[in-house]
């Protein structure tokens, strides 16, 4: 929680969410080429679902946010 609620992942955040919405056309697309950029692979349906709710709640910032903290690329398996 440290990390997600940072002031240091702000930064990353914005210009990750910067870089979806110059890439990618809508929310569905951002949701789909965040997945690809940081995990490597496309989301589930229950993970975009839960993207694009997090995406109109709270913008995409926060979904960059919360993605750059998942545990999925933090550890080699």
């Amino acid at each position: 929680l440290a990390l997600l609620n940072s002031p240091f992942m702000e930064q990353p955040a914005g210009i990750m969410a910067g870089r979806l919405q110059r890439e990618a056309g809508d929310d569905g697309a951002r949701v789909d080429l965040l997945f690809r950029l940081v995990n490597g692979r496309l989301p589930d349906a229950e993970e975009k679902s839960g993207a694009l709710a997090l995406v109109d709640d709270a913008g995409l910032p926060a979904l960059c946010r919360a993605v750059l903290n998942s545990r999925e690329w933090l550890f080699i398996r």
